[in-house]
């Protein structure tokens, strides 16, 4: 349950058990952890002083039910007998402690529960559910489920075949892999990384791999049975950030990789400096004079160059929206080289004009008289080559001046298109001119 941020079932035989163990888990976590839900009856206060202790009146389940499917809240612990097994819906309930015995169709709903899908954050899914089972049930499946054993195998998976399943993995799959990865990772071994999965199909076939061995280490930890496989997932790990990191459009963060992943990478990673080794800077004029001396493949330095474009897009295109199509054709650039369309040699001259294109229009614009709206239109003209720019691009401006709401007001927009296709119109042909008012306007309303 933790560190996974996940809620967990305690399933007791009955109501006196569910109080007792209420009763044991106060002594080791804090009261508000953890919530017995079971059935009131008549005369409890008498009777059974300990179950009527740990009642809920029904406005209190009512809102704990709502708090347990809810990251983040407590409890993160119900403790039931008979409800809530079937009926409840809880996608974020992780783990279920069975300490009372079941057949059939109920032993089958109450599995389902900790098995309905949950991802949280956009990334991180739950990869399955954990039953941990006290009193046998799973040692004789056959006599407790009569249902036909390919249903059974589709729903429940022994513990010790995850574990069989992770080691056969780590011990053959992943030599490849790890070889890439030894410690220390230095800015050498990053570099031959990277190399290695120049080809999108070998990056894919890792990132899958990654993700089964992180998942299965996810289900598995902290077994003393992974112990000796723990310094390889780390660095695993760190290969995913590395690759990922490089190859992939956004960069990869720790919320990324699954909570204990997380945690075992966290241990080294800084202190490799990954960060750095990737060469990943912001855009001036000595980018590419400070990559050029260093002596790194073509393919590393056009992939550094293309991520180093996108982070000065990302960080400063706010202010300076011109350089948002500089970003673009950077993003062609490195998808055209990925499916390789284009040769290395081509991709790294394109790379690096696009660097030499966003320190010209950074001078262009200092040198410039231009508000930024009007710098952005020039130079979205001087990249179609039309001739006397700085002209247009203030006539442009103009109309976009007169029709502030062209992008909420349909009438606004349509009398804001008639000017800009006036203007145009005589100095390109008709394809071109709608395509360059498309992009205008893509500007403005971004």
């Amino acid at each position: 349950m933790e560190p996974l941020s996940y809620k967990a079932f305690l399933v007791g035989v009955d109501r006196e058990a569910c109080a007792l163990y209420k009763e044991a888990l106060d002594k080791l976590l804090p009261p508000e952890y953890s919530k017995a839900v079971y059935t009131s009856a008549q005369h409890d206060s008498e009777k059974y002083p300990l179950v009527y202790k740990h009642q809920l009146t029904k406005e209190d389940e009512k809102k704990y039910r709502k708090l347990f499917i809810k990251p983040g809240t407590l409890p993160k612990i119900f403790i039931v007998t008979d409800k809530l097994l079937t009926g409840f819906d809880a996608p974020i309930l992780y783990c279920m402690y069975l300490d009372k015995p079941m057949r059939d169709h109920v032993l089958l709903q109450t599995i389902a529960r900790v098995n309905r899908p949950y991802e949280e954050a956009g990334d991180i899914k739950k990869p399955c559910g954990l039953v941990v089972d006290f009193v046998g049930i799973f040692e004789k499946l056959e006599k407790a489920l009569a249902f036909d054993s390919d249903v059974v195998k589709g729903v429940i998976e022994n513990i010790e075949l995850v574990l069989m399943k992770f080691k056969q993995l780590m011990i053959k799959d992943a030599k490849k892999y790890l070889d890439l990865c030894k410690s220390p990772i230095d800015d050498k071994a990053v570099e031959k990384a990277i190399d290695a999965f120049s080809e999108k199909e070998d990056r894919e076939k890792f990132f899958k791999f990654y993700k089964e061995i992180e998942v299965l280490y996810e289900i598995l930890s902290p077994s003393t049975e992974i112990r000796d496989f723990i310094e390889d997932v780390r660095n695993l790990g760190i290969l995913y950030k590395i690759i990922g990191n490089a190859y992939k459009k956004r960069t990869i963060l720790y919320g990324d990789v699954a909570k204990k992943t997380e945690t075992l990478i966290r241990e080294n990673i800084e202190t490799y400096g990954i960060k750095e080794i990737l060469n990943v800077v912001k855009i001036d004029e000595n980018t590419l004079k400070a990559l050029k001396k260093k002596n790194a493949t073509n393919n590393t330095k056009i992939i550094n160059l293309i991520n180093s474009i996108s982070k000065t897009v990302l960080e400063d295109s706010a202010i300076e929206p011109y350089l948002k199509s500089i970003g673009e054709r950077a993003e062609n650039i490195s998808e055209a080289y990925d499916d390789r369309q284009i040769t290395t040699q081509v991709a790294l001259e394109e790379a690096e004009k696009l660097v030499d294109e966003i320190n010209e229009a950074r001078r262009k614009q200092r040198e410039s008289n231009f508000d930024i709206n009007t710098f952005t239109i020039f130079w979205t003209l001087k990249q179609e080559n039309i001739k006397d720019s700085e002209s247009y691009a203030q006539t442009i401006n103009s109309a976009f001046v007169r029709f502030p709401n062209c992008n909420h007001n349909v009438e606004e927009m349509r009398q804001l298109k008639a000017e800009l296709y006036k203007v145009l119109l005589p100095i390109v042909d008709k394809d071109k001119m709608i395509k360059l008012v498309e992009k205008l306007l893509k500007i403005n309303r971004e």
